[in-house]
């Protein structure tokens, strides 16, 4: 007699004196516990001997799926494979899936080790990813619960919200094409979904916001002389923070007079796979050195924090206070104000005012970009002396901005006869070799 569901339900959970099996069709059977639990069972033969199948327990597994299972194992024995261990496989498939927090780990030690903003990114996932789904598994984290984690990262934060989707997107696209993943529904959300608008920043700063912004830092009394040589730097190299951050002294090779930035501490070198190559040129030089030599030269870094007695590394975001303050000197001395600007905006202001002092394509590899396309993959000069003659304009036109005005040197020297913004006439002299 065929099992029926009436019958299940009736003798789900009853107890009884022995273990007992009631037959289905087609090899089915339902075992019952003494504890009255209902096992769904496969009987079948393979390479002449008698084996059993649990396919699963009654009422999670119904009748009907129950009868379903069957039918796909007798169709895998039909193939001359074993149904027991096609089940084994799929169960140890299924225990081998990596969680949220398994992949993600895998990728941001594996792939992304290499980008300057790695660990801030990991930190990222572990402050607002891992504590939500972190545990389950990747693939069975729907497109809906992905939506609304990232919509509740971006009340509080939409940067970071856009920022984890986009490592995302790369983390599954690297899960599928390994076979870590099945599927990868994070792809079908955008940043525009979550109301995270970018804005594209155009401020930069006149030749009169220079001159304010210039004097106001350099003779500032509250500002420290790392954060003095920062600002300069940004203005003439138009680096990136993150750049002046990581730098070290041995980057600096005042033999062959170029900065070398290496590919794991700018943006784009995981993209890339190039360093950055900067000229020192004669009027810049001494300048450097006297930043050096505010720190010990067991100090690794270029432009170091001091902590108590301990020289470190910059901590991320440090700059970004920076601003206020000058702004504020700006008030004390000139008594005007001017609109409100990042350190950022520095690149963007060395970028914008040598338009006119080199070609634009020696202006975007001296700011680090890459050259377009194709022109990129076949052109890999690195242009040290065109790019040089732009930072010697470009000096000229910096000290221009700022002239007639007392300079500052970067220990605290103030010398009236000097025609160079970044150091003293009589520091300079010295140490020119």
């Amino acid at each position: 007699m065929a099992l029926s569901d009436s019958w299940l339900k009736s003798n789900n959970g009853k107890q009884r004196d022995n273990v007992e099996e009631f037959a289905d069709r087609e090899s089915l059977s339902a075992r019952i516990s003494p504890r009255g639990k209902i096992v769904f069972q496969l009987r079948y033969r393979f390479n002449g001997k008698a084996k059993r199948l649990d396919i699963g327990t009654y009422p999670l597994v119904s009748l009907k799926d129950a009868r379903g299972m069957a039918q796909k194992f007798r169709a895998e024995l039909d193939q001359g494979r074993d149904p027991q261990q096609i089940k084994l496989r799929r169960d140890d498939d299924y225990n081998k899936q990596p969680t949220v927090k398994d992949i993600c780990t895998e990728w941001f030690d594996k792939i992304a080790i290499n980008k300057v903003s790695c660990k801030d990114d990991a930190r990222a996932f572990e402050i607002h990813v891992y504590p939500k789904v972190g545990k389950r598994i990747c693939d069975e984290v729907s497109l809906q619960e992905w939506s609304n984690l990232l919509f509740k990262i971006a009340e509080d934060a939409k940067t970071v919200s856009v920022k984890v989707l986009g490592n995302l997107k790369m983390i599954m696209r690297w899960g599928c094409i390994h076979g870590r993943l099945n599927n990868q529904p994070i792809q079908h959300i955008k940043a525009a979904d979550l109301n995270v608008k970018k804005i594209v920043r155009s401020r930069f700063l006149t030749e009169q916001e220079l001159f304010y912004v210039v004097h106001a830092s350099l003779r500032s009394t509250n500002m420290s002389p790392k954060n003095k040589a920062i600002i300069l730097m940004l203005l003439f190299y138009g680096c990136r923070v993150g750049e002046l951050r990581l730098a070290k002294k041995s980057d600096f090779d005042f033999q062959k007079n170029i900065w070398h930035i290496p590919i794991e501490n700018h943006k784009m070198g995981t993209r890339s796979r190039k360093s950055i190559v900067r000229p020192i040129i004669p009027e810049i030089k001494p300048f450097l050195k006297t930043i050096f030599s505010l720190s010990p030269n067991s100090c690794e870094y270029a432009f170091p924090s001091l902590k108590g007695q301990t020289y470190t590394m910059l901590a991320k975001g440090f700059q970004t206070t920076i601003p206020m303050h000058v702004d504020i000197n700006i008030e004390k001395r000139f008594g005007v104000s001017i609109p409100k600007w990042s350190t950022h905006d520095l690149r963007r202001t060395m970028r914008t005012h040598i338009s006119e002092l080199a070609p634009p394509h020696i202006c975007e590899i001296m700011l680090g970009h890459g050259l377009p396309q194709i022109w990129g993959t076949y052109d890999l000069n690195e242009y040290l002396e065109p790019q040089a003659l732009a930072y010697s304009k470009w000096f000229a036109k910096l000290c221009a901005i700022i002239d007639n005005y007392e300079r500052f040197d970067i220990k605290g020297c103030i010398s009236s006869d000097s025609r160079n913004p970044f150091l003293s006439s009589q520091e300079a002299t010295a140490l020119i070799p």
